[in-house]
């Protein structure tokens, strides 16, 4: 459902996958082009490089678009809709856009907000006062803005699975489910893709104008730019593909979470979205979205936040640099795609829909190939770093004791952990398999060295540095002018007291519906160094995943925006078992 994508696992419902980490650009298409050119080179090369990228990558269907000077240059569909009946896949073929249907969503709020019916900046409870998730010493829920849910930065949780599908629940559900988690981080934080958060601004945009979400964006968005083709599963529209995974059709999973990924449209419809953005944009047309509020939209909003993986707008990630900027979408829905990314300055646009989960990484690739001719690059998609300039100061210091003491214990990450000790006037970092000694050059700064015999070899190009952010040591590695976060120290557990806990625990109530994406089980376990771990396995795979403990009753998932990350994990018992909820899935295990 949702854009940064492996969609054949459950990882497909967190569409900003895609984002997080950008996959290498691959197959360059040439950009250096006159700027007489009437983009017909573009269009050949366009159309070669889908043709070929649908029989190496084994994609079923597909459809694209060129948006140049504000007009469609080129539109074609490849393929099959329908690979049985030899149905073509055509700009009239509708499918899902997953998470690209948040730039939707954010655009319902932004027309709220130039009806003078939403101030970004008001606590969430100003319009919801039924928001009240569960919240840790030191977070305040006014805290969360609307803002900080559009951005991504409310602390919300990624997902909730319990009930996602559309025939089990309904998108004004979470809100209610949410309402029974933490906040995962202090709103502002950290960057932490939520889908439940959309949810509840779709709730938000129903209570406030009193017409339920779907009806909302039919009536304001679809309507105004004569997008007839377009809708969400319940309208029941014509020309609806199939999907396709590893080369079979798949079931269709229909979405609860309408507000975060529910949107269906055809490549005629999803050009004229975008040409009604870049119109708004421009000044050209009102009737879509004044252009002041385009134009902010269309302005970094995270720059603030010290834990971020992306530069993001409003309902957008942005690419940006000294000169230009683009913004980005990616959608995934169970095993379909969707891509959009507009060049506003250019008046310039690039679609790509397809129905199939290899066809994903063809869609994002020809997206990103652009970029340059347009003056930009995928690394114009990642923030400063927060951590401070690495100095040019190499040679090692010395530090007392005290100081080199603070930074001592377990930082944790999405699907591992380093353990930081302190050891003859030294600290060591060991951690997927390797142990590194480290030495300071500042205070809070560290150059690792590799253990070589009695030899230490220092690695060139990056640096390890601790920062401390609400209370908590935070460790990265600062390498070409890049931020990576390594985790985050957990407090000291007594493990003994989860022993009675630890096992496994197998599934049972209700399941995802979508492929190896069903959950198998969720084994508790103490590592060796007295982390409390979660293996989760589903029908396909199997994830390791530290837990930082809140109380006996409840911890996190550790990893900021990545992963399995930023989930709520419950434990309760009835008289027969130990019960285990992860992201509103049950697990049980008898006592």
């Amino acid at each position: 459902m949702k854009g940064f994508t492996r969609a054949v696992t459950i990882f497909s419902l967190l569409s900003n996958l895609v984002l997080i980490a950008p996959s290498p650009v691959v197959g360059q298409i040439r950009h250096a082009l006159p700027q007489h050119d009437t983009y017909t080179d573009l269009i050949a090369e366009s159309e070669k490089y889908f043709a070929e990228k649908l029989k190496t990558d084994k994609i079923v269907g597909l459809s694209a678009a060129i948006v140049m000077d504000g007009k469609v240059i080129w539109k074609k569909g490849f393929g099959y809709a329908d690979q049985v009946t030899r149905t073509p896949m055509t700009v009239n073929t509708v499918v899902n856009i997953g998470s690209v249907t948040k730039t939707f969503t954010a655009l319902s709020v932004m027309q709220l907000k130039e009806r003078g019916l939403i101030d970004l900046d008001k606590p969430l409870t100003t319009y919801l006062p039924t928001f009240h998730p569960l919240t840790r010493a030191g977070i305040q829920l006014d805290s969360v803005t609307v803002k900080t849910l559009i951005t991504h930065t409310s602390g919300i949780q990624s997902d909730i699975w319990k009930n996602s599908d559309l025939g089990s629940g309904k998108y004004t559900d979470v809100l209610g489910f949410i309402n029974q988690t933490y906040l995962v981080y202090p709103p502002g934080l950290a960057g932490l893709y939520s889908n439940a958060g959309y949810n509840i601004l779709g709730h938000l945009v129903r209570d406030i104008t009193k017409t339920d979400y779907a009806r909302y964006v039919h009536q304001n968005i679809f309507n105004v730019l004569g997008m007839k083709h377009s809708g969400f599963a319940m309208d029941g529209l014509k020309n609806r593909t199939k999907i396709y995974a590893y080369g079979k059709e798949a079931r269709e999973y229909e979405l609860r979470d309408i507000a975060s990924g529910g949107i269906y449209t055809d490549m005629n419809d999803f050009a004229k979205y975008a040409i009604g953005m870049l119109q708004a944009y421009r000044g050209k047309s009102t009737a879509l979205l004044r252009q002041a509020t385009a134009r902010e939209m269309f302005t970094v909003q995270n720059s603030h936040v010290p834990l971020e993986t992306n530069k993001k707008g409003l309902g957008w990630f942005m690419f940006q640099n000294d000169s230009t900027f683009a913004m980005f979408h990616s959608g995934s829905a169970g095993f379909s795609h969707a891509k959009l990314l507009l060049i506003p300055e250019r008046n310039a646009a690039l679609l790509v829909l397809t129905n199939t989960a290899e066809g994903g990484q063809t869609a994002e690739t020809f997206c990103f190939n652009q970029l340059p001719r347009f003056g930009l690059h995928v690394r114009d998609l990642f923030p400063s770093p927060i951590t401070h300039s690495v100095g040019s100061q190499r040679k090692p210091i010395t530090l007392p004791d005290s100081t080199l003491a603070k930074y001592v214990g377990i930082y944790a990450e999405s699907s591992s952990y380093n353990v930081v000790k302190l050891a003859n006037h030294q600290l060591t970092l060991s951690g997927r398999g390797q142990k590194l000694v480290l030495k300071p050059v500042s205070e809070s700064e560290f150059i690792a060295h590799d253990i070589k015999g009695n030899d230490t070899i220092p690695r060139r190009g990056q640096s390890l540095i601790f920062d401390k952010l609400k209370g908590v040591y935070f460790l990265f590695r600062r390498e070409d002018n890049r931020d990576y976060n390594l985790g985050y120290c957990l407090k000291p557990i007594d493990p003994s007291l989860w022993s009675k806990r630890t096992g496994l625990y197998e599934h049972y109530g209700y399941q995802l519906l979508i492929g190896d994406s069903k959950f198998k089980s969720a084994e508790l376990y103490v590592s060796p160094d007295s982390v409390i771990m979660l293996r989760l396995k589903t029908l396909g795979s199997s994830y390791e995943i530290p837990l930082d403990i809140i109380d006996s009753d409840h911890a996190f998932t550790t990893g900021i925006n990545s992963g399995f990350g930023g989930f709520n994990v419950k434990f309760r018992d009835d008289k027969l078992y130990h019960i285990l909820e992860f992201a509103g899935l049950t697990f049980r295990m008898p006592k």
